[in-house]
């Protein structure tokens, strides 16, 4: 008796479905990621502007941050793309104050008086920060659809996990980068098993591949950095995005 071989045409038929489920994996990350840069730099607006936008029915999201009794910022969005902010959210006319005891009275009657109620969210202390676990996939602020980035974070950890030997590190490499790095599954999609811009042919490993340590060490390294990225492409993008939006 021989053993079943898979036929040349089925293992092309699967390399080209995995190649392509790759693809689809990491947009779907690098637009979560996206979405939570741009949420994390706004543009300063005022309480007058955030009304506005309610009543016109155009703001889609709201995260809000309270502290020692009072909403010390909030930031809303028109769409994925546009965030702005409201650094004092109870400015100088009282008719202006929101305060957590008056939340129900004064943030969710206006929520309740917009023509489309957007999603409203209580921003964590890691929204801010970087953790030591990737917090971003799982609080992309974008209504309906942020599940998406969830599952493909999930799905990327899962093949990494279920790859018997990855080209550039070993699991515990990867792990690391997939955790304290931040942006490790962005990076496994776009380098594992082969470079993606490589497609289907086939890719020799580097002279050195990472190990557990290494990959430890350059997570923490990702993780400072990641930050000053953060900051960097979050002065620039808006800016950009009002140039394209046009006048």
């Amino acid at each position: 008796m021989h053993s079943y071989r898979e036929s040349p045409v089925m293992g092309e038929s699967y390399r080209i479905v995995g190649l392509w489920m790759r693809v689809l994996l990491l947009v779907t990350l690098l637009w979560g990621a996206l979405v939570t840069v741009l949420s994390a730099a706004p543009r300063t607006r005022d309480v007058a502007d955030f009304r506005a936008d309610l009543r016109a029915g155009r703001v889609t999201y709201v995260i809000y941050e309270s502290g020692h009794g009072d909403v010390r910022a909030m930031r809303w969005s028109n769409s994925p793309l546009f965030w702005y902010s409201m650094e004092d959210p109870w400015g100088q006319d009282t008719d202006d104050t929101y305060t957590v005891a008056r939340l129900n009275a004064d943030l969710t009657a206006d929520l309740d008086a917009a023509e489309a109620r957007p999603v409203l969210r209580k921003a964590k202390l890691r929204d801010n920060g970087v953790p030591a676990y990737p917090h971003w996939p799982f609080v992309v602020p974008a209504p309906y659809v942020s599940w998406t980035v969830k599952v493909a974070w999930i799905a990327a950890f899962v093949i990494m996990l279920g790859t018997a030997r990855p080209r550039l590190g070993n699991r515990w490499a990867w792990f690391w980068l997939f955790t304290v790095g931040q942006i490790g599954a962005v990076m496994y999609l776009f380098s594992e098993p082969r470079s993606l811009w490589r497609g289907l042919g086939p890719q020799d490993p580097p002279p050195s591949s990472l190990g557990g340590g290494r990959g430890c060490a350059l997570a923490v390294c990702f993780q400072f950095l990641t930050p000053v990225a953060v900051m960097g492409v979050g002065i620039v993008l808006p800016g950009l995005l009002d140039v394209l939006a046009g006048p």
